[in-house]
């Protein structure tokens, strides 16, 4: 099920991001920036888990995430990759509501969408003031 599938990717994505922000905000002083950065690792934290939540709905076991680590040479360079994963986890759960299969499943995707969308505008803040 292509559901199915794009919730693992979402799942891997999340976990994946959520540590590799943990890594970025650390190659900061800048206290709003890392304020920033840290609420996009709390946010995908919780990604995470309502997205495994969702999954066990559908599947009735929680996805084994794939750990992989992103890297990154420069803050400047690490915020402009955060900006275009934000971008890009926007789409896949813009697909993601498109193809619900129900309300109890549609809530957590919906919540997901609107904090991604939120980070999005985060990282692009920190990038134009680096830039």
């Amino acid at each position: 099920m292509l559901f199915v599938k794009r919730l693992e990717t979402g799942i891997d994505h999340s976990w994946t991001l959520r540590n590799f922000y943990k890594e970025l905000q650390t190659k900061t002083a800048n206290p709003v920036y890392r304020e920033s950065i840290l609420q996009a690792v709390g946010d995908k934290r919780n990604h995470y888990e309502l997205l495994q939540y969702v999954y066990y709905m559908l599947t009735g076991k929680y996805y084994s995430i794939e750990n992989k680590k992103t890297d990154f040479t420069s803050f400047r360079e690490g915020v402009l990759a955060a900006l275009k994963s934000e971008l890009k986890e926007a789409e896949l759960y813009r697909d993601l509501l498109m193809d619900c299969p129900g309300r109890p499943i549609y809530q957590p995707i919906f919540l997901i969408m609107n904090q991604v969308t939120a980070n999005a505008l985060r990282f692009n803040s920190i990038y134009k003031e680096i830039k």
